[in-house]
């Protein structure tokens, strides 16, 4: 298979985030590494997918230029594949805290309800997840999360149209946003394109260190 593998970036990228991609198992697939910028994240990720378009790559593996990716990342995303596969990694907020969340979004509520907004209780936990990893769990299905390390199908990109990605502002009492990795779900949504999450793939955010979830 041909593998687009890019940094979607607007400023500089981490010697952590090309080291782990440097030592990342291709799996004897053709791989291609590029980093493209952009005036904003969501442009730089809309470039990307029409550069895997462009060269007719099957995935594309876009990885944050400040998240740490495990060697065996694609190996397992490969496994049993999907369209839209998420890694996990601490939840960073604002004040460059983390609270014990994971960038990724439940889908459904306990109560079985379908999730419409993404306040932090609609993440998963650390907890959650490394339960999941005991129980054996592979793949998930959730409603989207960051892309910090995300591999998606270039044919996802000709079902959704352009924009793949955009950052909204709503014009609301609290400013409400959706950043383009959740736009990016939304669009996956409404054409009947699932998202899933491979529990087993752990990555973490570079602060002045590697921020690893568990």
């Amino acid at each position: 298979m041909k593998i687009l593998i890019a940094i979607p970036c607007s400023d500089t990228i981490c010697p952590e985030t090309f080291r782990s991609i440097y030592g990342l198992d291709r799996c004897g697939h053709w791989c291609l590494f590029d980093f493209v910028r952009g005036y904003d994240c969501a442009s730089a990720r809309n470039r990307i997918a029409e550069e895997a378009m462009a060269i007719n790559a099957d995935y594309v593996l876009m990885v944050d230029a400040d998240n740490v990716i495990p060697s065996n990342a694609l190996k397992l995303m490969l496994e049993n594949p999907v369209d839209v596969c998420l890694s996990f990694y601490a939840h960073r907020t604002t004040d460059g805290s983390y609270k014990g969340n994971t960038n990724i979004c439940k889908l459904y509520k306990l109560d079985g309800s379908e999730y419409f907004s993404f306040p932090l209780e609609s993440e998963y936990t650390a907890q959650e997840i490394e339960k999941m990893v005991t129980d054996g769990a592979t793949k998930i299905r959730v409603h989207g999360g960051g892309l910090g390390c995300a591999l998606i199908k270039t044919d996802v990109f000709k079902k959704l149209g352009y924009p793949y990605f955009k950052w909204v502002n709503y014009e609301d009492e609290k400013h409400s946003v959706l950043g383009e990795d959740l736009f990016f779900a939304c669009k996956c949504k409404e054409k009947g394109i699932p998202v899933h999450a491979d529990v087993r793939v752990k990555s973490g955010h570079v602060f002045r260190y590697v921020q690893n979830v568990l």
